[in-house]
């Protein structure tokens, strides 16, 4: 898990909208292209494409049912127009729900595999996803 900062000219990907969030399948800012990027609706709001502007975002890997993981980026300050915005609890707390939801669903879907024993595989990929955490010492310290 990482913390980074971006400055330059922002261009959004497709996006899928989410409960808290919006996920793009890819940022440009400046130089840096980020794939899987989720960006909360409190700063999504605040972001257009072509507009200078500066990122944070924090890198997590989110475990998948086949002990491989996926890479999720989520962006949780920005500064537009000389004014740092910050979404730092409500990263932590869409991230929390979303990984009780999904451990709830793999651990459902696990009973209704276990005698396939793929069920096993959804089990451990439910105690993996609870074990994902944020940055949060290093998003609160990084910005401003």
């Amino acid at each position: 898990m990482s913390v980074e900062k971006h400055t330059g000219t922002l261009v959004l990907g497709p996006a899928l909208q989410q409960r808290s969030a919006a996920l793009h399948e890819y940022i440009r800012v400046g130089n840096a292209f980020l794939k899987t990027v989720k960006i909360p609706y409190e700063l999504s709001s605040l972001l257009r494409d072509g507009q200078v502007c500066t990122v944070w975002v924090a890198t997590i890997k989110m475990p998948t049912p086949l002990f491989f993981s996926a890479t999720i980026r989520i962006v949780y300050a920005v500064e537009v127009d000389g004014k740092l915005h910050k979404a730092v609890d409500e990263v932590a707390r869409g991230l929390r729900a979303e990984k009780l939801w999904l451990a709830g669903g793999l651990g459902v879907l696990g009973l209704f595999t276990i005698l396939l024993y793929v069920g096993f595989l959804f089990w451990i990929a439910a105690v993996r996803m609870l074990a994902v955490d944020l940055p949060l010492g290093d998003m609160r310290r990084e910005p401003g």
